[in-house]
């Protein structure tokens, strides 16, 4: 998406190096989480729901489960981190993009 001047001299929204197709729109929207493995939240198949404004599934039951077929969930994805942990990690990162050292 670009900004760019049109002849009345305003700014309107282009979209670059795509054509939008019959029944395709833009949606202001927060992108959908996509379904990383069996068993996980998310979508396989996100479809924009206009008149709620909200994702929906789109794939059937047989596309979802030949999906989760295709993508097991494996033995660490099946544990979700608690928030200790999660924080732990989020608390170790910052500190390496800061340059902070923590093993001395």
């Amino acid at each position: 998406m670009l900004l760019v001047e049109n002849e009345e001299h305003q700014q309107e929204e282009q979209i670059q190096h795509y054509e939008m197709l019959e029944g395709e729109m833009l949606v202001d929207a927060v992108p959908p989480t996509m379904r990383p493995y069996a068993g996980a939240a998310g979508f396989i198949r996100p479809k924009w729901d206009a008149d709620t404004s909200v994702w929906t599934e789109a794939a059937n039951e047989e596309e979802i489960a030949a999906w989760e077929a295709e993508h097991p969930a494996t033995e660490l994805s099946e544990r979700e981190p608690t928030a200790e942990e999660r924080l732990t990690a989020l608390e170790g990162a910052m500190l390496a993009m800061m340059g902070v050292r923590t093993d001395v």
